[in-house]
């Protein structure tokens, strides 16, 4: 099991009750992205250590990584299926709590998977909405801040109210649009099927099992960093992202799925940093330098109108949780470094 994943784990299991899932099935869809991976590997230690008791069910497009195939046995099942295609398979296995986190979240990848990506967010949703009828079982949606657009300054931070200016005829429609529909879709399930459902819009986790293949800018920033030894940015970085450490994100997701009590939430961290001062945190960590260069290169149209500033208001999470401090900025970020050093083998694990 990786050092650092389960040390968070072994920590933030401390921070929470899970007793309510004793002898329960909680099913996992996207088991191996970086939210599936920490829920797993929660509740995996949750088990081992508390005695928790918990059946895992995963699904996921590939195999377990090496970093999960280890647990999967016993009261664990791994199912490696395309649930646009064969979700069918492993819907029969009964579940008292379901998370759908299946997606294509990079924009370059949902670009690639257009249509597998709109149809992981309103079809397989449905299908699994269905299933949690069925099986009388709660269902979290793990949604996104996209679908808030870009709010206008009045609405920053943004709170689960605003509606949303977003586009249904822009190419980051294919993301931001199909988790729009998801969500409408757990609203009708909700209010006319009965079925306990769920929303987290989620915004800019980060944390180790972010890999350097990652096209995101922080995996951006770390490659060039951790290989180059210096980090050139693609504009001036004035935009602003306010960034979740993975392991508060994941707790905050157990809290709404066992104890909340409204429809939506936000979900997201405290600390606002523009992207040049990203640069600077990781040249700082990595013993980089930050060029003045700006780097051109071929830029996809679509990409360049992502959102000036994202920062959710999280006031509700906050009150109906009472959640413990978040972790810092600068020590998640060195652990997201150090983890990276160990699996790219630039360092001993």
């Amino acid at each position: 099991m990786d050092r650092i994943i389960e040390q968070d784990c072994l920590e933030y299991i401390e921070k929470i009750d899970l007793v309510p899932l004793k002898g329960k099935t909680v099913y996992i869809t996207g088991a191996n992205g970086l939210i599936g991976t920490y829920l797993i590997y929660m509740l995996h230690l949750a088990n081992t250590v508390k005695g928790a008791g918990i059946n895992i069910v995963a699904v996921s497009k590939s195999p377990p990584g090496t970093h999960l195939e280890e647990i999967f046995n016993g009261r664990y099942s791994f199912h490696a299926m395309d649930l646009n295609k064969q979700g069918a398979i492993c819907f029969g296995e009964k579940a008292d709590y379901i998370i759908h986190g299946a997606t294509y979240a990079q924009p370059k990848k949902f670009i690639r998977n257009y249509l597998d990506t709109i149809h992981l967010n309103t079809t397989v949703t449905e299908k699994l909405l269905k299933k949690a009828r069925n099986d009388g079982a709660v269902l979290l949606f793990l949604s996104s801040s996209e679908v808030y657009g870009e709010p206008d300054e009045k609405h920053i931070p943004t709170s689960e109210d605003f509606p949303g200016l977003c586009s249904p005829v822009d190419i980051r429609a294919i993301y931001s649009e199909s988790k729009r529909m998801g969500e409408t879709l757990c609203f009708a399930y909700r209010n006319f099927e009965g079925v306990n459902a769920k929303i987290a819009r989620i915004s800019m986790t980060y944390g180790p099992g972010i890999g350097l293949k990652d096209e995101r800018v922080m995996a951006h920033f770390l490659r060039q960093a951790l290989y180059e030894k210096r980090i050139v940015m693609q504009d001036d970085g004035s935009k602003v992202r306010t960034f979740c450490y993975i392991a508060d994100c994941v707790l905050m997701l157990l809290y709404i799925m066992l104890y909340g009590k409204d429809f939506v939430y936000n979900v997201g961290g405290q600390d606002s940093i523009s992207i040049r001062s990203l640069a600077e945190e990781i040249c700082l960590l990595t013993e980089s330098r930050l060029s003045e260069e700006i780097m051109c290169k071929e830029s996809m149209k679509d990409i360049k109108v992502s959102p000036k500033l994202v920062r959710l208001d999280i006031s509700k999470v906050m009150s109906e949780f009472r959640l413990p401090p978040f972790k810092p900025f600068r020590e998640g970020l060195s652990r997201t470094i150090d983890w990276n050093r160990a699996v790219s083998g630039l360092v001993d694990k």
